[in-house]
């Protein structure tokens, strides 16, 4: 998760950077009446807002837990506010009073407590599933109405010169003479927010979770937005500030977290299915091809009479052959989806290690990343020449080794067996075989041996 760390460091040094650019420069400032741009920004926001509340609804149904339901709260609590305090005004032209202009900010505040709520409270599952959907939408609905009521009672209660004071001009500069109401507002909202990015990140780090990256990173500019909005206070719902520029940052980020973790989610459900399928193909494997080679090659020994020695042996090694290859077959079916290469290739020769008796030396590079294609062959390589090695060559031992080689990847096997001569006709199916799975992959294969001094098998690829 180093990247996310990155990135949200980068985000807040851009955000200071900016924030500083425009209290350095007044021109840079926003605070233009652009009502269709400004219109269309809010619109666009409001949906984002929705697509990640159901994108975050989707995640609690999959996995009841306290903070995703705070989490689903807060996006919930942030659409609704941006469409009915936000939107709405700016699509009806109502004129700034007290009540609009205190409200969204109010509710704003709420989403970030909700936020620093989600950050922090345990990854604890919920039992009654059903009952907390039920109560986390009655919280919404009731906190809402309760900032309505509450906004309206004090904003009535409001000197008339708090939006008398905040004047077109004063827009155009950092201006900190505003009422000490707003100045603690959002200074605790921006506060809020840093303290959900903290929490965001550490949460993305220890669980994995690329989603709640995206959410530190939006966290951050959401406290940069209050910022702004504390410097140079938005006193029209119809014009564009600087604060509303990090506000809809916000919502792109959030919205690309959001397309992120829909597709992690399919991506996930097809290897999901694709998972499910090979543990379906391992398990008709075992139970039918398999148990079929282990009742021939046990009646195998039971023929008896005229029938030909050499052709009897060829059938119980070719039906041995079968057998390991369909091991070899569920072995790999069954292994993880996400298993490093080195741990499975250590699995499947330790397995045909243990089965003919023989010590094993492996010495494995990790972090290696290859095609299945080449994964597959490599591991069919190794097993096949680990089984030779104990079957042909009487070695005790057998070392492995794996190495990156420039670009590509090395394979070796060797033994300190009986050995063979290579330039002898023939060599049986299992050469033949290594050969041509390196082929298949674009690699070569060499098999080097001296009578008496042992032999060697290396694949590179």
């Amino acid at each position: 998760m180093r990247g996310v760390r990155a990135a949200v460091a980068a985000t807040a040094i851009a955000s200071a950077v900016t924030s500083a650019a425009l209290a350095v420069i007044p021109q840079l400032h926003l605070a233009s009446p652009w009502q269709a741009e400004h219109l269309a920004l809010e619109t666009a926001a409001s949906v984002i807002a929705l697509l990640a509340c159901f994108l975050v609804f989707g995640r609690l149904r999959r996995r009841t837990r306290l903070n995703e339901l705070m989490l689903a709260c807060a996006l919930a609590v942030l659409a609704l506010s941006d469409l009915f305090l936000v939107t709405v005004p700016i699509v009806a032209g109502w004129a700034p009073d007290d009540l609009t202009v205190w409200a969204a900010p109010t509710a704003r505040s709420l989403v970030a407590l909700l936020f620093v709520l989600a950050a922090f409270v345990p990854n604890r599952r919920l039992r009654r599933s059903g009952l907390m959907l039920a109560a986390g939408a009655s919280g919404v609905t009731i906190a809402l109405l309760l900032t309505a009521v509450l906004v309206h009672t004090f904003a009535r209660r409001l000197p008339p010169q708090v939006i008398a004071s905040l004047t077109p001009a004063s827009s155009a500069r950092p201006d900190l003479h505003v009422h000490p109401v707003q100045l603690v507002l959002q200074l605790a909202v921006a506060v809020l927010y840093g303290l959900a990015t903290v929490g965001f990140l550490r949460r993305s780090r220890r669980l994995g979770d690329e989603f709640f990256g995206w959410l530190a990173i939006a966290g951050v500019l959401a406290a940069a937005s209050h910022v702004n909005y504390l410097l140079y206070p938005a006193i029209n719902s119809q014009s564009l500030y600087a604060g509303d520029a990090f506000r809809f940052a916000f919502y792109a980020v959030l919205f690309v977290g959001s397309m992120r973790e829909i597709w992690s989610y399919w991506r996930a459900l097809s290897q999901a299915a694709v998972l499910e399928e090979r543990q379906r193909i391992a398990c008709a494997l075992h139970d039918g091809l398999a148990q079929e080679l282990t009742y021939m090659a046990r009646h195998l020994d039971l023929l008896t009479g005229a029938v030909d020695e050499d052709n009897l042996v060829r059938l119980r090694r070719a039906v041995e052959r079968a057998q390991v290859e369909s091991r070899r077959a569920i072995s790999t079916l069954a292994a993880p989806s996400g298993q490093p290469f080195e741990v499975a290739l250590a699995d499947a020769v330790t397995e045909v290690s243990e089965r003919y008796h023989v010590e094993l030396d492996l010495d494995l590079t990790s972090g290696i990343r290859l095609s299945a294609a080449r994964r597959e062959a490599l591991v069919r390589i190794a097993c096949e020449a680990v089984t030779n090695a104990a079957r042909h060559s009487g070695a005790s031992r057998v070392s492995l080794g794996l190495k990156r080689d420039g670009s590509g990847v090395r394979l070796r096997i060797s033994d300190k067996g009986h050995g063979f001569d290579t330039a002898a006709p023939g060599g049986g199916f299992g050469l033949t075989s290594m050969r041509e799975r390196a082929r298949s992959v674009g690699g070569e294969l060499l098999v080097s041996s001296v009578p008496g001094h042992g032999s060697q098998v290396e694949v590179a690829v």
